[in-house]
């Protein structure tokens, strides 16, 4: 006997229910563990509910159309990047490997890129939860950081992975976790000196350089951003204490003295993971070796000077990184969409909001530390990394459509004359 059409509804609007409670978990999750670099939690949420509304007649929610094209160009140039790793696979010197990571790289752009993207427009309670688990989860990371460090008496810190990567993701959940605080007013803007202190201490005992680096040009982008406003004296005061440990501890001291020098610290080992790269391109100059072919043939190309039993996953550079596994073609693409999605975060930080402001520094400090080396092209890493991106686009687009139907021109100015970002 047919079921009547009261009850089929009834179960439509049950599976619809239980699609989006499994959602809203896999994001509460993937935000609150996205600091310790454990996201995948939530990604398996997140796909239980993609898989079961397969199943279901719930309309697709697609990504709302934007008064600006910029925001859709940029997830067009990601697109074509995603489809050129695919092509590119064919001619890898590892096939298998390289359409391998194709989809998987493909699969974290689907849920977190794009996903992003759908989340600008989510909301805006839904998304100040999410960000208060992110900010919360990296106070968690801080303090267990210091304590396995301390207590254990670790030579440098690290936890759930390396020291680089653990200093990428201070980086990450320190600049939007002080964005959030701050967009969110009293009493949340309180918080912001002991996080940050607590961030401070944490990145210090990494004893990781690049994120050393990466951290001071994310609290730099703050500063001048917010040069008028009395927290800029609280980033200079951490910034000055930083400094003091460095100077007075001899470990840290000879750790940070250390970048300078080529003898020390592994400095020479880069400069010959660089030559080969460079090596690399000029032997494949068009299509690369192929996406994940890198560790497999760094010993072919290392320089004499270098270890011959020593090989490495990564050119410690993301551009290097992509022109040597994509070639010209991957390289330009990916410059261009990345170039694109940086100018719509600046865009968004420029409007005055603490929010936007908070992503684009840490934008800004994550790629200083990819050039020295590369945590984000780990996957459990790079998830909140692009998911920052796909944010920023999705943000912009936002904006653009609450700034009605004028041209970009029109729209930035609208932006710089303090659309104060209510909207987080």
């Amino acid at each position: 006997m047919p079921m009547s059409t009261p009850q089929a509804q009834d179960i439509k609007d049950q599976s619809k229910n239980i699609q989006d409670i499994l959602e809203k978990i896999g994001w509460y999750l993937t935000f609150a563990l996205i600091p310790s670099g454990q996201p995948y939690f939530g990604l398996f949420f997140l796909l239980i509910s993609k898989l079961a509304s397969l199943f279901s007649r719930k309309k697709q929610e697609l990504i709302p159309t934007s008064a600006s094209d910029l925001p859709r160009r940029a997830g067009l140039l990601f697109i074509f990047l995603l489809v050129y790793m695919f092509l590119n696979s064919f001619f890898s010197k590892q096939p298998i490997n390289s359409l391998l990571l194709s989809l998987a790289l493909t699969l974290v752009f689907y849920f977190y890129f794009f996903g992003g993207q759908r989340l600008a427009f989510a909301d805006r309670k839904f998304l100040t939860t999410c960000f208060l688990l992110f900010t919360c989860g990296g106070t968690l990371v801080s303090l267990a950081t210091l304590i396995r460090y301390f207590v254990l008496n670790l030579s440098r810190a690290e936890l759930f992975g390396g020291p680089n990567s653990l200093g990428t993701l201070i980086i990450m959940y320190t600049g939007v976790g002080i964005g959030f605080l701050l967009s969110r007013g009293k009493p949340y803007s309180y918080f912001v000196f002991p996080f940050l202190t607590a961030s401070v201490c944490a990145l210090l005992a990494t004893q990781s350089r690049g994120a050393w680096l990466g951290f001071i040009g994310m609290l730099f982008i703050l500063m001048v951003l917010n040069y008028k406003k009395k927290i800029a004296l609280v980033f200079l005061i951490i910034l000055l204490i930083a400094a003091c440990l460095l100077v007075t501890n001899p470990k840290l001291n000879d750790r940070f003295l250390s970048i300078f020098s080529l003898e020390k610290g592994g400095n020479m080992t880069r400069i010959h993971i660089w030559q080969a790269s460079l090596n690399m391109i000029k032997d494949k100059p068009v299509l690369g070796i192929g996406l994940g072919v890198f560790p497999a043939v760094y010993p072919d190309y290392a320089p004499p000077s270098a270890k011959k039993d020593q090989t490495f996953a990564f050119a410690h550079n993301i551009f290097l990184q992509m022109a040597t596994e994509l070639g010209l073609i991957g390289f330009v693409l990916f410059f261009l969409a990345f170039a694109l999605t940086y100018f719509l975060a600046y865009k968004l930080a420029k409007s005055g909001n603490s929010f936007y402001q908070g992503i684009f520094a840490t934008l800004v400090g994550v790629l200083i530390h990819q050039q020295v080396d590369l945590p984000i092209w780990k996957t459990n890493i790079g998830i909140g990394f692009w998911l920052l991106l796909g944010l920023s686009v999705g943000l912009y687009a936002m904006e653009a459509n609450k700034a009605g139907n004028y041209q970009f021109q029109e729209f930035a100015l609208h932006l710089n004359k303090g659309n104060n970002g209510k909207s987080n």
